[in-house]
């Protein structure tokens, strides 16, 4: 998985999926976990525009705290 890979690089990258328990069987280090399911992970494609923005503001803002968190192990943020 690319996830794996640029981690091996030693950039720091969160993997955000609706596939939580995937990411954590290969290894992933930083993990979020997605709010819309797999066929649209960033947003509910239910809601209105303006609630799929926030939704995705949201999911960028925790994705961004994640990447500055410092992690011993694997971690699965929401």
């Amino acid at each position: 998985m690319m996830v794996k890979e640029l981690e091996k690089s030693g950039k720091p990258v969160v993997h955000i999926t609706a596939m939580t328990p995937v990411s954590q069987a290969i290894g992933v280090n930083r993990i979020l976990q997605a709010t819309g399911g797999i066929p649209s992970p960033m947003c509910d494609p239910k809601a209105s525009e303006e609630e799929q923005a926030q939704q995705r503001y949201r999911l960028i803002s925790t994705a961004v705290k994640a990447l500055s968190t410092d992690i011993k192990e694997q971690t699965v943020f929401y």
